[in-house]
């Protein structure tokens, strides 16, 4: 195929849907994806939250998830009702404002110590008949209501979110608790069956199979599963009902356990790794629906799991699946491996889900890379990596592959690339997408097929952007037209020949226009912006766009 490139021939211009209505401000400073990490209280009060949200804002994160109430039952702001360990939440509040960073706090639902020790009769049972004063039943509604009072002093500070961790079972030795079984009996469970092979199962020969075995055959013990499962779903019903009683407006995930997404007991022999081990264990199934939270973030903790970072594209298809409408925000811990699996592993939330919330400062190095100058598809690149030691300065080749930092054991969360290509013809409205090696060739329907007029080419730019790693934006009161990536911004006005990129002042030769409600702006000049290479082929008539994109 001859290529030349399109300024040698012609103009390429792009047509951007035009919805001045549903444009506002706020799009125009969301130009990231989540980018959190978790924080306990004593790392704050021993550090102190400026120099920690500091820190964490010059590395890219956005926000923090402080836990606000431990397994031992101590809260972490000021209260007269709860025990307090240390009151440490209005100062990281204040400091997180002060850096543009988000605050979202977690806490152990089941988990409390401290209430188990005072109420030992609401303590989860095992099957041995042994109480853990840990562990407190969901059936409780003393406890309910103990959280709700817990819940309704925190939500007097101002904080984004409120997430759930450890609502769920601890594993499938609990509950056998007295009120557990008479719930069972009642939805007509052989309850000591269960409990003889749960015993069986765990205690004695513990032979860490049979429930697994028995979880898509029997009718007993898919019961109880479905039981469990009820019983969890329905305790986060009821706190996230309470939390928007009280703040419609606060965002409400969950933390979840990320098993069984990929085998099942059919298919493998490692019974740890199955779908059958996460809902016998903990009454929480990858693939079901949670209706009532905003996000899930499921926790691919790779140590544990002992699976390799890919698995992590594994959990978020199949959460994702189930949970349409809920954003995907991956949990990530960089214990017990490198720091290259890690940075993969980011790269495949970041590609494939929403975000990410990594677990937990400060107990990993963390980093940052910046790109001295933009990167273009088979070229070099100088790039600063940064971290507390300092800034070491290198030059990479960027080849036609995913690009993702791995420096000794650093963890980063930025600096991730993936080369992009986009074929439009004329007259055709239908295109071609190749992101690499993330996502295979993707064909793709745009509402207005390319045309030629006075030697220019015109194409509709929601699809191309987006398809680009840019976003697009109509302000209608200024007549303005942004164009953004991560680290660049394009603005154009309509009837105007000059353009800014990044603040920078150019001239174009044709200003934009509007036609049809549809505003039409030269490409040759927002292409060469966005460090895109755009090529002609006027055998085929056929548009090709290509770049690396910045995976945010």
């Amino acid at each position: 195929m001859k290529r030349v490139f399109v300024i040698l021939s012609i103009f390429l211009f792009i047509v951007i849907s035009f919805f001045p209505a549903s444009i506002t401000d706020a799009n125009l400073t969301n130009k990231s994806k989540l980018k959190g990490i978790c924080l306990h209280g004593e790392d704050i009060a021993k550090s102190g939250a400026e120099p920690i949200m500091k820190e964490l804002k010059n590395e890219g994160f956005n926000a923090i998830f402080l836990l606000i109430k431990d397994p031992q039952g101590y809260v972490y702001y000021k209260s007269k009702d709860f025990p307090v360990k240390y009151p440490i939440l209005s100062s990281t509040i204040n400091a997180a404002k002060k850096y543009g960073i988000g605050v979202y706090v977690y806490f152990p639902v089941f988990m409390d110590k401290h209430y188990g020790t005072t109420h030992p009769d609401q303590c989860m049972v095992d099957v041995s008949g042994k109480k853990n004063t840990y562990y407190i039943s969901l059936l409780s509604d003393k406890y309910t209501a103990y959280l709700k009072k817990f819940i309704g002093e925190l939500l007097n500070y101002n904080i984004r979110g409120i997430v759930f961790d450890y609502i769920r079972f601890p594993n499938g030795k609990y509950d056998f608790s007295k009120s557990f079984q008479s719930l069972a009996e009642a939805e007509g469970i052989n309850f000591n069956y269960v409990k003889e092979k749960a015993y069986e199962t765990f205690v004695n020969p513990a032979d860490w199979k049979t429930l697994f075995l028995l979880a898509n055959s029997d009718e007993n013990v898919k019961k109880w599963i479905e039981l469990r499962e009820k019983v969890v779903e329905n305790e986060t019903q009821i706190l996230t009902e309470y939390v928007r009683n009280i703040n419609p407006n606060l965002k409400i995930g969950l933390f979840s356990v990320a098993r069984g997404c990929e085998f099942t007991v059919k298919n493998t022999n490692n019974i740890k790794e199955t779908y059958e081990y996460q809902v016998v264990n903990f009454g929480q199934a990858p693939d079901k629906s949670f209706p009532f939270v905003d996000f899930i973030s499921p926790m691919v903790y790779l140590n544990s799991l002992k699976e390799p970072p890919e698995y992590t594209t594994y959990v978020i298809k199949k959460f994702r699946k189930a949970n349409k409408e809920r954003k995907i925000y991956t949990a990530i811990n960089p214990y017990g491996i490198t720091g290259k699996e890690t940075n993969l592993q980011i790269l495949y939330a970041l590609s494939y889900g929403d975000g990410i919330i990594l677990f937990r400062y400060p107990l990993f190095h963390t980093g940052k890379i910046v790109f001295k100058n933009f990167p273009k598809p088979n070229s070099a690149v100088d790039v600063k990596i940064i971290n507390k030691n300092g800034a070491i300065e290198k030059t990479i080749y960027m080849k036609n592959s995913p690009f993702y930092p791995s420096y000794k054991d650093i963890v980063f969360i930025n600096g991730f690339l993936d080369y992009a290509q986009v074929k439009i013809k004329i007259g055709e409205r239908y295109g071609e997408k190749t992101l690499l090696p993330l996502y295979s060739n993707n064909k793709f329907t745009m509402d207005t097929a390319p045309f030629i007029k006075d030697n220019r080419t015109f194409v509709p730019i929601r699809f191309v952007a987006e398809n680009l790693g840019a976003n697009v934006f109509w302000n209608g009161e200024k007549r303005e037209v942004t164009i953004e990536t991560n680290n660049i911004t394009i603005k154009m006005h309509i009837g105007s020949t000059e353009f800014f990129s990044n603040n920078n002042k150019f001239t174009m030769d044709t200003a934009p226009f509007i036609k049809d409600n549809r505003t039409f702006v030269p490409i040759r000049f927002v292409a060469e912006n966005l460090g895109a290479n755009v090529f002609w082929n006027g055998e085929k008539r056929e548009v090709t766009i290509e770049k690396f994109v910045i995976i945010n």
